[in-house]
């Protein structure tokens, strides 16, 4: 079984990062491992579990590192990683680059020599402190809920569409209905999270942005790994107060390396590679079609033809050894005709996406470093849309949204000791916007004397706001014992444009680490959180059109892991968030899944005072994704309730129960994984005559399974892979229609029980050279 450890080699962009790391660790570290003599003979894995003691990352395997394999030369530890990397390739092993400055131990040939492993920087002296678990590695950056997602990994799991970020629904404290790539983390809306791409934050980040985002404008092939945090996450991370998405770019292991996929869902290019006389330059190009139209024409060409793309370039250069530059630019575009006959519903819309950024890390000498990033985005959407449902709602509907965005960031390291690392930053951003909106609906009665409803609503905005967002932030970590590290940290917001002028928003954060021996750590965060109303995020569509207030909430996370004799992990969670200054939301009382939302008849606001969430949560698993057999079990219990002045109301996607599980198992070239999910149905309302009532749905349940087969061809390599979402078809209600219906009593009031997707299978086929 695999035991956990810590690793890395990381190629090409970062070497230059991990030379002052590794000049400071071997200034402070050298002369120990020197001293320390005598390894020949010794297991190998011991000789690992020293050097993370002493501040190193190496992740190993017990698959690849066996209690058996023992030193067979003794080691020059004077640079620990070039005597490390010497003794490794005796044993036919590798040293590479992991997630998050980590070295990674595996099998395999040496590379061609690059450079030196002892000039690839290491992290500083205050190491980040990970464990490997089944599904996922955990990084206990601070005290939040990490997560590490890597590309292996989101080869592995079922993910519908093949969008790497739906694996963020295999864990516990998320909720979704299966269609959207967009989660609700620990009780919080979808619009809480924040999204960000090599270190810069998108905007508006989906495909079919306002149809359930079945997509985000990120192709999945060029992702290397996902940090998804839950909560009470570093100062560093702002504006957002429920969860972070942090993706990192995949970089070239060759000169140059290709990769084409087709399936159902989308059709792939991902091109890489290296250049200049080093290696010290690399690029990416990435390019991606959505199938969708394709599939509606061939299964029902009446819904119309939901077309999108996008293209993701990367190149980056390492100037000597203490700096590099990297320009990347990610663009969009959907085109959107879709009909629902049934429900009298017709839309037409037109997204752009256009996205550059600069970043520039530099090593300015072995304590201090910094990144840049300089950055412009422009996204331009447009949408049109008719209603007729006869004896309840018509309307027409008239949209155009222009965003453009200026961003400088900047963030600073310094070790000032082997105890102590300060992190610092600012960061201010100019946004204007550009709002053309009308729209009228004429509710027939009795139906427009329920929610909010009136006869005949016309609306029209023609605004322009523009101003400002700065930040900054500050942390120490401080590592008071061997076993104890505490995170303090401080961040301030303040935008220009929002109505209350001088809002602005103070965050304290703090975070407490206790390993409890070599298998059992306690973790334990609080902090204050933020989130302002974007420039881009005003609700005309609802009829409002002034900014609110930033909204505040409080986390609270307290973590128990531990891991058995057996190499089973265990992990114990608890978390609670209060949310106050709550913006108002609109939803749909009755059905959610529809093309038109602001158009309907069951269109609400909801306008709490507060709101709360807490829940508990629990995985076991074994084994991770560079193992043959990995499993896991999860179970969460939670309840989010929005407060009133007299009353808690559940919020819609209130799940109280939650079990989740999975299996995937690699024999010889085929690898078969399967992932479920039960949980508690969801709120419910329901319309008696023309009374509100409410219930839940039926419990939510369903499979999804993936099969692929690996096969050698005389360039490259070759997976066929099948992919089902809901492989026993359940019907899992989400939502109810209503229609009038003609009877020799009169009009009668019908309503009927929608559901999540059904059966949808994938085919598709990875040649990679």
């Amino acid at each position: 079984m695999a035991k956990p450890g810590l690793c890395t080699s990381i190629p090409g962009m970062r070497c230059f990062r991990r030379f002052i790391r590794t000049l400071l660790l071997v200034c402070c570290l050298g002369d120990a491992f020197a001293a320390e003599a005598g390894w020949q003979g010794r297991p190998v894995a011991e000789l690992l579990e020293s050097l993370n003691n002493s501040g190193y990352q190496i992740i190993f395997s017990s698959d690849v590192v066996s209690d058996e394999l023992l030193v067979t030369i003794e080691p020059d530890l004077s640079t620990p990683l070039v005597g490390l990397d010497a003794m490794l390739v005796v044993h036919g092993l590798v040293l590479e680059a992991g997630p998050a400055d980590t070295w990674l131990v595996r099998k395999g040939h040496k590379p061609e020599p690059r450079e030196a492993v002892a000039a690839e920087p290491l992290q500083p002296i205050l190491p980040e402190v990970i464990v490997t678990s089944s599904l996922h590695r955990l990084e206990y950056t601070q005290s939040g809920t990490h997560t590490y997602l890597d590309r292996e990994l989101a080869t592995r799991i079922p993910a519908a569409a093949e969008e790497v970020v739906r694996i963020t629904t295999r864990l516990p404290g998320t909720a979704s209905g299966g269609i959207s790539t967009r989660n609700h983390i620990r009780g919080g809306e979808v619009n809480e999270v924040l999204f960000l791409l090599d270190g810069h934050r998108l905007y508006e980040p989906y495909h079919l942005k306002d149809f359930q985002s079945v997509a985000t404008t990120v192709n999945s092939n060029a992702i290397d790994g996902i940090d998804f945090y839950t909560g009470a996450y570093p100062a560093r991370f702002g504006d957002r107060m429920s969860g972070v998405i942090n993706m990192s770019l995949r970089e070239p292991e060759k000169k140059t390396e290709t990769e084409l996929s087709l399936s159902f869902f989308n059709t792939s290019l991902v091109s890489m590679g290296r250049f200049g006389s080093r290696d010290q330059g690399d690029w990416l190009l990435a390019a991606r079609r959505g199938n969708l139209d394709l599939i509606a024409d061939v299964v029902n060409p009446e819904i119309g033809s939901p077309d999108y793309n996008d293209y993701l370039i990367h190149g980056g250069w390492e100037f000597g050894r203490r700096a590099q530059l990297s320009a990347n630019m990610l663009v969009s575009n959907d085109k959107l005709l879709l009909t629902d006959i049934d429900r009298g519903e017709a839309a037409n819309a037109n997204y752009e996406n256009r996205v550059l950024w600069l970043n520039w890390h530099a090593d300015w000498n072995e304590q201090l470093r910094s990144k840049t990033v300089v950055s412009v985005s422009r996204i331009t959407n447009r949408r049109v849309g008719t209603l007729d449902l006869p004896l309840i709602v018509s309307g027409t509907l008239d949209e155009s949204r222009d965003f453009d965005a200026f961003g400088l960031k900047q963030d600073w390291t310094y070790v000032a000791s082997k105890k102590w690392m300060l992190s610092f930053g600012v960061e201010g951003k100019h946004q204007d916007a550009e709002y053309q909106f009308s729209s009228t609906k004429m509710v027939a009665a009795p139906f427009d004397q329920i929610l909010d409803n009136v006869a005949l609503q016309v609306r029209s905005f023609n605004l322009v706001p523009d101003g400002a967002q700065y930040s900054a932030y500050a942390e120490a970590r401080w590592q008071v014992r061997p076993e104890l590290i505490v995170d303090v940290g401080f961040r301030w917001d303040q935008q220009s444009y929002t109505t209350a002028m001088n809002d602005a928003q103070s965050s304290p954060r703090l975070g407490v680490l206790y390993r409890a021996g070599e298998r059992t750590e306690l973790r334990l965060g609080w902090g204050q959180f933020s989130q302002a109303q974007e420039i881009n995020e005003l609700q005309v569509s609802d009829g409002v059109g002034v900014f609110f207030r930033a909204q505040r909430a409080e986390h609270v996370v307290a973590n128990l892991k531990h891991q058995f004799a057996n190499d089973i992990n265990v992990d114990v969670s608890y978390y609670r968030k209060s949310f106050r200054a709550v913006r108002p939301r609109f939803e749909n009382a009755f059905n959610a899944l529809t093309l038109l939302p602001e158009l309907q008849f069951d269109r609400y606001r909801i306008d709490p005072a507060s709101a709360e969430a807490t829940g508990a949560e629990l995985m076991v698993s074994e084994g991770d994704a560079s193992q043959h057999l990995f499993w896991w079990v999860g179970y969460a219990w939670s309840e989010v309730r929005d407060k009133t002045l007299d009353q808690k109301i559940a919020r819609s996607w209130d799940q109280t129960h939650t079990v989740k599980a999975g299996l995937s198992w690699q024999w010889k070239r085929w690898d078969f994984s399967v992932a479920g999910e039960v949980h508690t149905g969801w709120p419910k309302t329901k319309l008696v005559g023309l009374e509100l009532g409410s219930s839940r749905y039926s419990v939510f349940h369903t499979l999804d399974a993936r099969v692929s087969r690996e096969f050698a061809v005389r360039r490259g390599d070759l997976t066929v892979f099948l992919e089902i979402s809901n492989l026993y078809d359940r019907d899992n209600p989400c939502c109810t229609e209503y229609s009038v219906i003609t009877s020799p009593a009169g009009p009668l009031l019908s309503g009927q029980e929608e559901n999540w997707l059904p059966l949808v299978p994938s085919l598709g086929i990875i040649w990679r050279f």
